[in-house]
This record gives C-alpha cells, sequence and structure tokens, in this order.
C-alpha cells in the first residue's frame, strides 16, 4: 500500500521534468514571440481592451487642441473597437528591447462614420520580460511598452 504514493509522485516528477524538456527544447525564438505580443495588442484594440496599441498612442492624442484623459481614450477604445492594420511585422531586435517600424493604419467607426488615419514610420517598441509558464517555469515574454509617432501624424480629432 505504501508503494502508491511514491508511484504518483515518480510519475508527477516525470510528467513535469518532461514537461520542462520539452518547453526548452520547442522555445520561439524572440522574432516570434514578438509577433505574437503583437499580434495579441492588435486583437485586443478590436475587442475593445486594455493593453491594445491604441491605448500606446494615447499619450499622443490632442482632442481640438487640448490633452485628453487616458481614462476617455480608454472608453473610446472600448466603445468603438477600432480596427489596426500594420504593413511590416518584421521587428528588429536589440537585447531586452525591440522595434517595429512601420505605417500603421487605423480604422474606426465614429458618429456613424468611417474614419481612418495612417500614421507613416511609427515605431512599435517592445521589451523582453520574466514571465513563468505553468506558474513554475521561469521563461520570458515580449510585451507592446510604446508607440512613437511623428507629432505632424497625430490627430486632432473631435470626440464627444
Amino acid at each position: 500500500m505504501r508503494r502508491w504514493p511514491l508511484i504518483l509522485l515518480t510519475l508527477a516528477i516525470v510528467i513535469v521534468g518532461g514537461r520542462y524538456i520539452y518547453g526548452a527544447m520547442n522555445k520561439p525564438d524572440d522574432k516570434t514571440l514578438i509577433q505574437q505580443a503583437l499580434a495579441e495588442a492588435i486583437k485586443a484594440s478590436k475587442e475593445g481592451r486594455p493593453g491594445s496599441v491604441i491605448d500606446k498612442l494615447v499619450d499622443n492624442f490632442t482632442v481640438n487642441g487640448t490633452e485628453t484623459s487616458k481614462r476617455q481614450i480608454a472608453d473610446f477604445v472600448k466603445n468603438n473597437h477600432p480596427e489596426v492594420d500594420i504593413k511590416d511585422t518584421d521587428p528588429l531586435v536589440s537585447g531586452d528591447t525591440a522595434q517595429i517600424t512601420s505605417d500603421v493604419a487605423v480604422k474606426v467607426q465614429f458618429l456613424g462614420n468611417q474614419q481612418g488615419l495612417t500614421f507613416k514610420d511609427a515605431q512599435i517598441l517592445f521589451k523582453k520580460e520574466s514571465a513563468m509558464d505553468w506558474l513554475i517555469f521561469p521563461t520570458t515574454k515580449w510585451s507592446l511598452s510604446a508607440v512613437r509617432v511623428k507629432e505632424e501624424d497625430m490627430p486632432n480629432i473631435p470626440m464627444p
């Protein structure tokens, strides 16, 4: 009867160890992880969730010549679900940071009209962070840290 706990413990160790080895051997490269982080940020924009590409543009927005609150922009994104199209998603990785420079097109339905904005040569910045897989395995992930656009590309748009 005392063998069962030992067998179950050994089995658990083998499963956890096998998962760790599998994860270490099949780890995606940084480029793939960055593109996954970008896809998640674009998906968050479409769903109106925080962590979107639009959230990172908030710092540069002005409305009718005045700064807007992040809350107003967050509500706007949440209610209007903008579409974001990034033409070139090939990142340039440098240590713990990465950058994608590309034209970014944003389309949003506003007051019944489809409106589109294009930001030329926007810089989409990522940073590498420590994370845990299955709560016990250390791993790394990339997250969107900022989006920079030229000042002349920033719109002065009317908002409610």
